[in-house]
């Protein structure tokens, strides 16, 4: 019964449709009247989507439902930049000041894309009235609810574009990434020079964090919109997270006609902290907040910036305001963990900190970042994880990323994991990581692996590349003490004495106390290297195995405590010192 109650229904309703004046392709389909409703919706009400209204296409030779209007209009309207859609409604009342139908939905389109989508722009024509029993004003009236409209046939350009406007809408979620990437694909695949659709699929790689992928589309958007502010914003962020800081400032200058825009002011800080121009990006982060007193995100900009230019006791105050309003937000946590690192030197406060960021949001780089730090100069796990366990899950957001690959490195070495050191320290090379530090950890890593001439034979092309760096001849040495002969070695070192500068004169007295024959000649290099430098911490722990063999636990704990001084971040010291004290007692 409810069955043939809805057949006449759907009767009575195409009976009427003549009379409205409204003419349906042929189908051999009953087509059942589109709503503007969701998906979801058309199924819950037991709908079929595929039977919505379907207009005409806009193929040749046959008609759209446009087709009464300029071709000249229509293109404009599709590339639907700012400059391109008042053109088009100027066009439009230039051959007609009466719209019918056709016209005032189109010019609806045009002022709703303005609306969403340019709202820097001003808006020179009026939203006519127009009814909602069609794709294009159904779809706009559902991208305002951050829905994306599955039902409107994509017969033609803007049928298929338009949903995917919801791309802009702020309440619109991650569900809407994948319709609309589908949507956005087609349409340019009908107009490749759409400056809308550029656009558009620019914003939608951006909030998927593929930067590559949206500078593509924002560049090909920006050559046919250079002046669009939306636009220039959108490439001169992307460019500068693509690291390519000259032309985003060069973007930038293209639309600073007004030197206090607080979004081109906001730009210019980001860019200018991406280039390490400290001094530039508090300028323009205070004359951001001149406007905006109120903006914590500029204030905890702020801070970032002083903390980076160690300026640490104006850093504190800032972040203590900042946290009277939000003590929980990752940016804040990740910097006050820093500052509790670098300045007040409190491990644990750091650790403590950066737990509870990684309790509110396990999955943040920023704050695995920073643990994996901790892990890795303190030698103890930060949240359960060692720096190599921590740099391994920044890795799997952020592959190649070669600070969490040294991180990784530091952590597996820390815990004597010799063979995965040596394949971590192997990529960061061959990523182009040859850092002086990398170099000193693979040839430790090669020597603890029985590499030796591996080790060697990598040191020696390092330090020859670039003789003046002592830690490359420092492990040079390291490496030639493992392969050389005892008299050539001791010949070697020698013959730098008299030219090194008392860092590295420590430490070559220190290497040399391992090739004496006699452990007074041992005792003697190990406290020469003291004289030269008395923090040489590598001597010092030397000094206490030497002692401590002895059974001397005194004069062991004299040098270790020495150590621990220096080092006071290293838990693996601080727990031999404990054990130390223990035996004493």
């Amino acid at each position: 019964m409810i069955r043939n109650d809805l057949k006449k229904s759907v009767f009575l309703f195409f009976a009427a449709l003549p009379l409205c004046g409204f003419v349906f392709p042929s189908s051999k389909k009953n087509l059942i009247p589109r709503e503007n409703i969701s998906e979801q919706e058309y199924v819950t009400k037991g709908l079929n989507v595929e039977e919505s209204i379907k207009l005409p296409s806009a193929n040749k030779g046959k008609k759209s439902y446009f087709y009464k209007i300029d071709p000249a209009v229509l293109e404009n309207v599709y590339n639907g930049s700012p400059e391109n859609l008042r053109t088009a409604m100027a066009l439009m009342r230039q051959n007609n000041s009466n719209f019918d139908e056709s016209e005032k939905v189109l010019a609806f389109v045009a002022y709703s894309i303005m609306k969403m989508v340019w709202t820097s722009e001003k808006i020179t024509w009026d939203a006519p009235s127009v009814t909602e029993d069609n794709p294009y004003t159904g779809a706009l009236n559902s991208v305002e609810r951050g829905v994306f409209d599955y039902s409107t046939g994509n017969v033609d350009f803007l049928t298929t574009l338009l949903p995917a406007l919801v791309i802009v809408n702020t309440s619109a979620d991650f569900s809407v990434y994948e319709p609309c990437e589908k949507a956005l694909q087609s349409a340019l695949s009908m107009e490749k020079d759409s400056v809308l659709a550029n656009y558009l699929a620019a914003v939608l790689y951006e909030k998927k964090k593929d930067y590559a992928t949206a500078e593509k589309y924002l560049e090909a958007a920006y050559n046919g919109a250079s002046k669009t502010e939306e636009i220039a914003l959108a490439y001169s962020r992307v460019l500068r997270l693509n690291g390519n800081l000259a032309l985003a400032s060069s973007v930038l200058e293209k639309i600073s006609t007004n030197s206090s825009d607080i979004s081109v002011l906001k730009q210019n800080a980001y860019i200018a902290f991406a280039a390490g121009d400290y001094e530039s990006a508090e300028l323009y982060v205070a004359r951001v907040l001149q406007q905006t007193p109120n903006d914590l995100e500029f204030l905890l900009f702020r801070a970032k910036i002083l903390v980076e230019k160690k300026d640490y006791i104006h850093a504190v105050s800032l972040l203590d305001m900042y946290a009277r309003q939000d003590s929980s937000s990752i940016e804040y946590l990740v910097l006050r963990a820093q500052v509790q690192l670098d300045w007040s030197k409190n491990t644990t406060a750091a650790s403590e900190t950066v737990e509870k960021a990684l309790r509110l949001y396990p999955d943040n780089p920023d704050a695995l970042m920073f643990a994996a730090r901790i892990s890795s100069e303190t030698d103890s796990p930060v949240a359960g994880k060692y720096a190599d366990e921590l740099a391994a899950r920044v890795l799997e957001q952020r592959p190649g990323n070669q600070e969490a690959m040294t991180y990784a490195l530091d952590g597996l070495i820390q815990r004597e994991n010799w063979q995965e050191a040596y394949s971590a320290s192997k990529k960061l090379i061959s990523a182009g990581s040859v850092s002086s530090a990398v170099v000193e950890k693979f040839v430790k890593v090669c020597l603890k692996l029985g590499k030796k001439n591996e080790a060697y034979e990598f040191a020696k092309s390092m330090y020859d590349a670039n003789p003046s760096d002592e830690t490359l001849l420092q492990a040079y040495i390291l490496a030639y003490s493992q392969v050389g002969t005892r008299d050539a070695v001791v010949k070697y070192i020698d013959s730098l004495m008299n030219s090194a500068s008392p860092k590295l004169k420590s430490y070559l007295y220190y290497r040399r106390s391992y090739l004496q024959l006699t452990e007074e000649k041992s005792l003697a290099d190990l406290r020469s290297s003291l004289i030269s430098n008395p923090r040489n911490s590598d001597a010092l722990f030397r000094l206490y195995e030497l002692y401590y063999t002895k059974q001397d636990y005194r004069k062991a704990q004299y040098y270790l405590r020495q150590v621990v001084a220096i080092n006071p971040n290293d838990s693996s010291i601080k727990k031999l010192n404990e054990a130390l004290t223990k035996l004493i007692q």
